[in-house]
């Protein structure tokens, strides 16, 4: 997962990420947590543990994740409240390519910005390597940029907004219930959200089938979206051939 910090004292959290990379501030190095709002979100629905009795459960509670925090959030003096997360193309290169280093299987990309021709050769080197790549759609349809413009990129919009989103894979992001830092939960919205519940998903598809590459899964996800609903778990897993499933509906 590229985005800002998380929050890895989370109660629903604790254990789930493998490590935790600082390119904002420390060059790449170790650290145990740095509580940000928008990456302990993508976390959670994610990845956020099962069976605790507590709060939510992430898509992918048995995932290993390693999160890279290339993005920081800039504070807003002028009223309270969640500030802006931002980033900038060294950080997100560093970011990925110690990704790449790190063998990612997926990677997760709930961000958006103005075309970078490195990011996009370091996004299709990635994939060359074998990683999927989620990315978040661009909001409001505002033109194509970096990562939503990376040929062969999952890209992913909120689930009420597939008239807009022509060719775009669709899942939750609209009021989402999701962690935030200080072991707290709060609702949500944007793509950013929808991008993390399909990486989950992807993450379940990929260890069902191992060699189930983008296409194969593209295919299978938009396959299985409804009119309403976005895409199906369960019915994407049937289109790869995974056998055993009961799906609901």
């Amino acid at each position: 997962m590229i985005d800002t910090g998380v929050d890895a004292r989370h109660p629903d959290l604790s254990g789930q990420v493998a490590r935790q990379r600082d390119y904002v501030s420390g060059g790449g190095a170790l650290v145990e947590g740095v509580p940000e709002r928008h990456g302990t979100e993508v976390m959670g629905l994610i990845a956020a543990r099962a069976n605790n009795r507590q709060g939510i459960v992430g898509l992918a509670p048995g995932a290993v994740i390693t999160s890279y925090r290339a993005c920081w959030t800039e504070s807003r003096a002028e009223r309270p409240g969640p500030g802006t997360a931002r980033c900038n193309s060294f950080t997100l290169a560093q970011a990925l390519g110690a990704a790449i280093a790190d063998g990612a299987d997926v990677i997760n990309l709930s961000l958006g910005g103005p075309s970078d021709p490195l990011l996009t050769r370091l996004a299709r080197h990635a994939q060359s390597r074998g990683a999927v790549l989620v990315a978040a759609a661009p909001p409001e349809r505002l033109g194509k940029g970096f990562p939503s413009e990376v040929p062969g990129a999952l890209v992913v919009a909120s689930a009420g907004d597939a008239a807009e989103a022509d060719g775009w894979l669709v899942a939750p992001g609209r009021a989402v219930l999701t962690t935030v830092p200080n072991g707290g939960y709060d609702m949500d919205t944007g793509s950013s959200l929808a991008a993390a519940n399909v990486t989950g998903v992807v993450a379940l598809l990929r260890a069902a089938d191992p060699v189930a590459d983008a296409p194969r899964l593209r295919r299978a996800l938009l396959g299985s979206m409804s009119a309403t609903g976005g895409i199906n778990a369960c019915a994407a897993a049937r289109m790869l051939g995974v056998s055993g499933l009961r799906c609901d509906g």
